[in-house]
């Protein structure tokens, strides 16, 4: 059935996930078709392991579809080419209006599908890519719209396009309604933290992407003046092979430091915000990020934050105001930051409250709504 055949309809939009796991993409297309379940038909194609996330999207009543990528190559372009037809029978079959690439790497492998069967595609750039393949950017010239998670993934991305296929659309971060004093106390029992322990919390998969050596140093540095401190790394560890390794490879680097014991990590998990409750500074070491949702998050709920100067985090935190930046790489200022926080409670609960603040000014989910709406209808029109 044509468009024009169902006008009365609702735009049905296909998400392409191209990772197995649960991380901040995946988080954040989560609370995107939540968000505007009730505008737009949503369909999500996941991969065939990604049995966590298609879970979470059927709890939200959103159909699944499993699907295998194809990969681009000119050496074995008619194997590619099947498997592209393949994906583009699934499309055609759930009737998608639009296709909405939750990143590149989506586009990379499902561009072609997307346009055999004529659909309008939109791509969400989620981090920066100062470095783009030559086929990668082939891949993405049949996007017909670009959107980016903050002003620094637009300006570091390498591919060149017209200003009006562009767009930045921030994160939508809610203030949740929660006892801060309830969640903090039962996550604390939980997982055998004494009340007295500072706990320095970072919410993040155990990535390669994630500079977990320079938290690691950071850590052995503040555990030097505050031994008493705990570090609750929440991120998936077990769910992804990649993450699964550098895991390994993060817990020898803490053995090396003699600190393991002062770390917690609990893998995926379902109940970030509780979690978050139970920390006293939430921290982000990262090698680069296109927004930085935990940590705007973080500021919601009202704690004093520490992230890498990279990425959106420039326009999420602005130093010594709403929270305090790091040089990339530099443990010292990590750990620096972090003492100052523990030695100095009433400064960072200043910067706790103006962090809420900003996050309460400039990330609204009501704006978010009507932006990505506009983001759909927008895209209809050739």
């Amino acid at each position: 059935m044509n468009r024009e055949d169902r006008a009365d309809q609702k735009l049905t939009i296909a998400h392409f996930m191209p990772w197995s796991g649960v991380g901040g993409v995946e988080i954040a297309t989560l609370r995107m078709v939540e968000a505007t379940n009730d505008r737009f038909r949503h369909v999500v194609f996941c991969l065939d392991d990604a049995s966590s996330l298609m879970d979470s999207f059927e709890k939200l009543g959103v159909e699944t579809v499993t699907y295998a990528p194809p990969e681009p190559s000119l050496r074995h372009g008619i194997r590619f080419y099947k498997k592209s037809r393949a994906v583009a029978r699934q499309l055609q079959a759930v009737g998608a209006d639009v296709v909405h690439f939750s990143e590149t790497k989506a586009a990379y492998h499902n561009s072609l599908a997307a346009l055999l069967v004529r659909s309008r595609m939109m791509c969400h750039v989620r981090n920066t890519y100062p470095d783009v393949s030559l086929r990668e950017k082939l891949t993405l010239l049949p996007v017909h719209r670009f959107i980016f998670v903050s002003y620094e993934a637009k300006r570091h991305f390498s591919v060149s396009m017209p200003a009006e296929k562009t767009r930045v659309i921030y994160d939508a971060i809610e203030i949740p309604a929660m006892d801060m004093a309830a969640s903090n106390a039962a996550v604390r029992r939980e997982l055998g933290i004494p009340s007295e322990c500072t706990v320095v919390g970072m919410v993040a998969r155990v990535n390669p992407q994630k500079d977990y050596f320079t938290l690691a140093s950071a850590a052995a540095e503040v555990l030097r003046k505050h031994p008493d401190t705990r570090f609750l790394v929440v991120g998936d560890n077990s769910l992804v092979d990649l993450n699964r390794r550098h895991y390994e490879e993060v817990v020898n680097k803490l053995n090396e430091l003699g600190i393991a014991d002062k770390f917690i990590f609990t893998g995926h998990r379902n109940d970030v915000s509780r979690l978050i409750a139970a920390m006293d500074i939430s921290v982000l070491s990262t090698h680069r990020e296109g927004f930085g949702l935990c940590i705007a998050e973080s500021m919601a709920m009202q704690k004093p934050v520490v992230a890498t100067a990279v990425g959106g985090l420039l326009e999420v935190v602005e130093h010594d105001v709403t929270g305090y930046l790091h040089q990339h790489g530099n443990s010292k200022e990590l750990a620096d930051a972090i003492i100052k926080l523990i030695d100095d409670p009433e400064r960072a609960n200043q910067l706790g409250l103006a962090g809420c603040e900003h996050v309460r000014q400039n990330y609204s989910g009501e704006k978010f709504v009507d932006e990505i709406s506009k983001a759909y209808s927008d895209v209809m029109r050739p």
